[in-house]
């Protein structure tokens, strides 16, 4: 493996002649394994391989070497050489340069070769002991990154170009630059592209694209288009594209033809098809697992590949790549963002034969969103600013108005921006990996007020131009009166700045809790039955969604609610294998709803009965205050941060007079962000978690 001259993972083939007595001897053998041995012939070998029953065609392989058989149907995985019955990996297995088309496409999608290394190092963890990667390894992963389960395996067929029903590592690597959402769609990549995406859509592997194959293509580019997808528009527009191909009606379209209709803008759009909804640069970087050891053998692997979670190795942060942005921004003395305007645009400060667009074409499109006054983002945070210009938001029994606004079109806007931002969680780890500085909130429950304050305090030009994440840890509705402003400027925000601005689920992002308290009313009272139900059910659409706790430089657990018991989660790795989406979670997971519900002990309710039952249940009793979940110790805390290499938790879900309050050694932080809460007399405050140092900021409320 790439800088690890230690590790090395070895495949040693022995041919021994068995005779009869000794089959039936190992057939019979003790243990776990009797009577589950049998042998098989090269033909049984063939017939499970067709069946996609083998974890790797290696075995094939392996019988041809032993037999000396050549195999004309056996094509070479580039990255192998072969002598005779010997087989080694080459040293450069990683791609580099621009010597072939696949280079040419690995250089096009901006995976580097620290990527590669990460990407190579759990290719390995996924397939061993095999050196391929077989369909349902194959299919887990495809899934990570976006795609449905029933294109699993049509993905694996495109992936697959040698047809030997295992995936080889550079196959494995130009496919995921195939199909990066930032691959440049020109020159050789896109011939090579639209090869794969051929194959693709080619779903009885004919080499040929019939009929309803074809149809496949055209309905995917309308999508992509935001046209009709309906049976008859996808009929007529594949009928004019047959017509503009000069073939008949239905013909099946071999791959010359596919591409030339390609080349000849007889096909448009393909560029924004076939492509995942994450890139494997962002899945490599918001991955989980950054405990593999810096050497990997065979004894390290402790299960089977396929029961491994296919988590990348998370990347240093020297890995990413600056590009200068298209936009300018010039700030008033006030602190305000006015006068955006495209670079290229100022030409006594820009050289246009040196200003080139962003390499990466998801960044542009992120950028210009943000940027852009017209997109729906924006739209729904100019129609919020003048809500709170308008409203008196300090007090929440003042009468509500919309004053000029139109309330019908603000809600469509942000029932679109709550449908855009639920795929942008779907997409995010159920734990996320923060680098600081980060400014952690706590509950909001309607308080847009406060949540304005902080912004012209800590982000007066916006989360996208802060040089600091922001992190807030959940409850953003109910109880106070503007949720959904809040949630307006939340999840624009989050849509704009997905890497800036991270959201975590509270116990009040869930239907049941909203039903009980404010958001559904709120939402009915102020855009009426119809709207106000469909606003309601788009934004628990997202909450379902939402990751459940993070991680800040790999020190400090932020969540909701608390530490969940050793006995749901020994180690945080486990957080993300809570299932997505989470409608029900008291239902579908007993370890999101522990983290969203749970609560320090208080000292003073310590009594005899409660220290028994802390100490019979390793530091956790019954929260019988909140009528669910559990309260935990301090021993509880001590032990769940040493399992995993933490030193603090920070959490909201409590009220607290001074705005935070630390508890348990100090290893444990509460902040709450919402003054006043309930008609109190209580603060709102911040940490700011930045160069070894957990600060409070307190707002100075009026």
């Amino acid at each position: 493996m790439p800088k690890h001259p230690q590790a090395f993972l070895l495949h040693v083939v022995f041919g021994l002649a068995v005779d009869p007595a000794m089959k039936i001897k190992a057939k019979n053998s003790l243990g776990k394994f009797r009577g589950k041995l049998r042998w098989v012939s090269d033909i049984d070998i063939m017939k499970l391989s067709q069946n996609n029953s083998v974890r790797s065609p290696e075995l094939l392989e392996f019988f041809y070497l032993a037999k000396k058989i050549y195999n004309p149907a056996y094509i070479q995985p580039e990255e192998l050489i072969v002598l005779e019955n010997f087989c080694e990996t080459v040293d450069d297995i990683l791609v580099s340069g621009k010597g072939n088309i696949h280079s040419q496409l690995v250089d096009a999608s901006g995976i580097d070769k620290l990527a590669q290394e990460s990407i190579l190092r759990e290719f390995i963890f996924m397939i061993f002991p095999a050196s391929y990667m077989s369909l349902r390894v194959f299919s887990k992963f495809v899934v990570e990154l976006g795609w449905p389960k029933e294109s699993a395996a049509y993905l694996f067929n495109s992936a697959d170009v040698s047809n030997r029903r295992g995936v080889s590592f550079r196959e494995f690597l130009y496919f995921l630059a195939t199909v990066d959402p930032n691959t440049s769609h020109g020159g050789g990549a896109a011939e090579i592209r639209c090869r794969y995406m051929f194959k693709f859509y080619d779903r009885d592997s004919d080499n040929l694209l019939k009929a309803d194959e074809f149809k496949n293509v055209i309905c995917d580019l309308r999508k992509a288009k935001k046209l009709p997808t309906d049976a008859p528009s996808v009929a007529k527009e594949a009928a004019e594209t047959y017509k503009s191909m000069s073939i008949s009606d239905g013909t099946p379209i071999n791959v010359v033809d596919f591409l030339k209709a390609i080349c000849d803008l007889k096909i448009r759009g393909t560029s924004t098809i076939f492509r995942s909804s994450i890139g494997i640069i962002k899945y490599l970087k918001e991955a989980s697992d950054k405990s593999l050891p810096p050497s990997v053998g065979v004894s390290s692997i402790r299960q089977p590949a396929e029961n491994v979670r296919g988590k990348m190795t998370a990347l240093s942060p020297r890995t990413i790549d600056y590009e200068v942005a298209v936009h300018t921004i010039k700030i008033q003395r006030s602190g305000q963002a006015i006068n955006i305007d495209e670079m290229r645009q100022i030409q006594e400060a820009v050289s246009m034969t040196t200003l080139k667009q962003p390499v990466n074409e998801q960044n542009r499109r992120i950028s210009m969103d943000l940027f852009s006054q017209r997109s729906v983002s924006n739209e729904v945070l100019k129609g919020l600013r003048y809500i709170t210009s308008i409203n008196k938001i300090k007090d929440p029994k003042a009468n509500y108005t919309w004053g000029q606004l139109d309330p019908t079109t603000f809600a469509r806007n942000l029932i679109n921006v709550c449908n855009q931002v639920r795929e942008v969680f779907r997409v995010e780890s159920r734990l996320l990996e923060l680098n600081s500085p980060v400014y952690v909130m706590g509950d909001l429950h309607g308080n847009v007020a406060d949540l304005l304050y902080f912004e012209r305090t800590l982000w007066h030009i916006g989360p996208g131009l802060s040089p600091s994440n922001l992190l807030f840890l959940g409850d953003y509705v109910d109880r106070g009166a503007y949720s959904i402003e809040v949630i307006s400027y939340l999840f624009s925000y989050k849509l704009q700045c997905p890497n800036k601005l991270n959201l975590l689920r509270g116990n009040h992002e869930i239907r049941e809790v909203q039903k009980m308290f404010t958001f559904l009313k709120e939402c009915i009272l102020k855009l009426g039955d119809k709207l106000g139900n469909e606003l309601w059910i788009a934004a628990n659409n997202a909450f379902d969604n939402m990751p459940i706790a993070a991680v800040i430089d790999g020190k400090i657990f932020c969540c909701h609610g608390g530490v969940p018991p050793p006995w749901l989660c020994p180690v945080i790795s486990a957080i993300n294998d809570i299932p997505i989406p989470l409608s029900q979670p008291d239902v579908q997971s007993s370890l999101a709803w522990e983290i969203m519900w749970n609560d320090p002990v208080r000292p003073k309710t310590v009594n005899d009965k409660l220290a028994m039952e802390l100490l019979a249940n390793e530091g956790f009793a019954v929260n019988v205050r909140r009528g669910t979940a559990h309260i935990f110790s301090v021993e509880a805390l001590e032990r769940f941060l040493k399992a995993n290499q933490l030193t603090h938790l920070i959490r909201a879900h409590e009220v607290a007079q001074a705005g935070f309050q630390v508890l348990q050694k100090g290893k444990l932080m509460t902040v709450f962000s919402s003054s006043k809460y309930c008609g109190g007399q209580n603060d709102a405050a911040c940490v700011m978690a930045d160069q070894g140092k957990l600060r409070i900021l307190r707002l100075e409320t009026d």
